[in-house]
């Protein structure tokens, strides 16, 4: 087959909506929006990560002063992130969805042109409660799909959810939303998933890659799909570049 190419002159230009731009304090490694999964055994390093995200100085340019709102959700109340009581919210004493929809009034139309409006939803070990709940899964796939809207002008949601497993764990039609990963080493069947859905690679390269970066206790495995597809891997914050794939 010989294929040919006609040029036009016709160009596509950028549509520009009324949403929260990019922070300018958030290294350009990572996302802002929508949803990120946080994937690791019992004492991987979850709990210290979140925290390194959340508190980092402002020399690192994580997440620290990036969102106006942070809520932690969870079945436990244990996890000390220094939110105000209010945003610390215990699974077993309030219905997901109704969390979630209160959550949606209290920060919508908050966004200023000049004055952007960013909230973040940490759901830890609530995949349950998402699931068994109809009404919890429809709000929860609203403001995971329709993160740059669903609050009004000049603002963005992003949905952290954390886990132990991925597999068996968190359904692949929530998973497939996810924009970017961090995981901790973790069970065969789970590096397959990471593999398959998440990385660029074969099984061959994909095990080489593990035993690179899960050298040392309490490493993880970052990839963010935004990113070029062979650089788009980290050990830790470290920026890995894959030659010869």
């Amino acid at each position: 087959m010989k294929i040919i190419e006609k040029e036009s002159n016709i160009e596509i230009k950028g549509a520009k909506f009324n949403t929260a731009d990019r922070p300018d304090n958030l290294s350009n490694f990572l996302n802002y929006v929508n949803l990120t999964l946080i994937i690791g055994l019992p004492a991987s390093g979850k709990s210290s990560l979140i925290k390194t995200l959340l508190n980092g100085t402002s020399e690192d340019n994580l997440y620290n002063n990036v969102f106006n709102s942070v809520y932690y959700i969870s079945p436990s109340d244990t996890m000390d992130l220094d939110l105000p009581e209010e945003k610390i919210i215990n699974l077993d004493k309030e219905d997901l969805s109704v969390i979630l929809e209160n959550i949606v009034d209290e920060e919508k139309n908050l966004g200023e042109e000049d004055d952007p409006h960013r909230v973040l939803i940490v759901l830890d070990d609530s995949i349950n409660y998402i699931m068994r709940n109809s009404k919890a899964l429809a709000i929860f796939k609203k403001l995971s799909m329709n993160g740059r809207h669903i609050l009004g002008q000049h603002s963005s949601v992003a949905i952290w959810i954390v886990s132990q497993k991925i597999k068996s764990c968190i359904p692949l039609t929530i998973r497939s939303q996810a924009n970017q990963i961090f995981f901790f080493d973790s069970t065969k069947a789970e590096k397959e998933v990471i593999r398959d859905e998440f990385l660029p690679l074969d099984k061959k390269e994909a095990n080489k890659l593990f035993e690179y970066v899960f050298d040392k206790p309490h490493n993880f495995l970052f990839v963010n799909l935004f990113l070029p597809k062979y650089s788009r891997m980290f050990k830790n914050f470290n920026r890995l570049f894959l030659k010869n794939v």
